[in-house]
């Protein structure tokens, strides 16, 4: 029940990141904002302070930064339609941005308190064929098929380009260095194949990372995760990925309490790698989504005009009418495999 509550509190404090985006911006820019809620549903507590009302919903699932002639026409002279198009256009990105940088933060956290891959071994896996093949802890990996290496994510990439062609029974060279004794050691091994991915079985041995260093960790592996968001989409667009794979909230609530099973650095990450999904996923330009309101200040700001209200109005809903049938949908196929 703890991890439950712990993995609801960590996703709707995700969501209180995205929406504060559009708050602050919202409020710097002097766009009038009606609501802050976080949760859906029936309020069960908020409180009045200033022109804003503060609420916590009963459903932990969303929240909304509710601004005035956002989605219906107003007189209001600080209402969202009648900002300038550049004000709505960085209110709207700030949600998705804010996400992003707090998954650079969360991955910067991660690098500094685990450490930065090198190229040495530091454990083997279970029936590691490189261990079978007389490899130790602390041997530094020099060539793989006489490539030099210089990452250790380099091994895996070279290993699976060979075998892309190649038999897998057939062995591939690997040389090391082995600190212990100051000599380079050559061995033929024979890798495992599990789920179309080919291994040696070995896992890097980590180094303590510096703060600059673990800056530009936190930065790469955003990048890294946006790239492989875009790559999923892409492969679910062209049916490579079946729908049934994707994870709504509930998927995520109870990911989130596997992963508080597995340490404090592993549940960070996944809430890092999360962060990061809800910032791309908000900026794609769905209807009823932040990106379909980018488009619009977007336009606005290279036409001088605005886009017919009613039209967006309608355009929204049946987008938000679509988007949470998926999420229910989604849900329930999350729910059952609870069971």
């Amino acid at each position: 029940m703890i991890k439950i509550i712990i993995a609801i509190a960590m996703f709707l404090f995700l969501i209180l990141i995205h929406e504060f985006g559009h708050f602050i911006v919202a409020k710097l820019s002097g766009i009038r904002v009606n609501e802050f809620a976080i949760g859906m549903g029936p309020a069960f507590y908020s409180k009045q302070k200033g022109e804003t009302l503060y609420s916590l919903r009963m459903i932990p699932m969303g929240g909304y930064c509710a601004m005035e002639g956002e989605e219906e026409e107003s007189s209001d002279p600080r209402s969202y339609d009648r900002a300038r198009p550049i004000s709505k256009f960085l209110t709207i990105l700030a949600g998705p941005m804010m996400n992003l940088i707090l998954a650079s933060v969360i991955f910067f956290v991660v690098g500094l308190n685990t450490g930065v891959t090198t190229t040495s071994i530091g454990n083997f896996t279970d029936n590691s064929p490189a261990k079978q093949a007389g490899m130790e802890i602390g041997d530094e990996v020099v060539e793989v098929n006489h490539t030099k290496i210089e990452k250790f994510s380099e091994i895996s990439a070279i290993v699976n380009a060979y075998y892309k062609d190649s038999d897998i029974k057939e062995k591939i060279d690997v040389k090391v260095y082995r600190k212990s004794s100051g000599k380079e050691m050559t061995f033929s091994i024979a890798p495992q194949k599990e789920n179309g991915n080919v291994f040696f079985g070995v896992e890097s041995q980590l180094r303590k990372a510096g703060v600059l260093e673990a800056i530009k960790l936190g930065l790469v592996e955003t990048i890294k995760n946006i790239i492989m968001i875009f790559v999923i989409l892409g492969r679910l667009f062209t049916g490579k990925i079946a729908l049934s794979a994707l994870s709504g909230p509930v998927g995520v609530v109870k990911e989130l309490g596997n992963q508080a099973q597995n340490g404090l650095m592993s549940l960070l990450y996944f809430l890092g790698y999360i962060s990061v999904n809800l910032g791309v996923f908000n900026l794609l330009p769905i209807p009823a989504l932040d990106g379909s309101k980018l488009v619009c200040a977007i336009y606005e700001m290279l036409t001088g005009k605005t886009v017919n209200k009613k039209i967006e109005e309608k355009v929204t809903i049946g987008g938000f009418v679509v988007l949470i049938g998926l999420i229910i949908l989604i849900s329930i196929k999350d729910i059952i495999s609870l069971f």
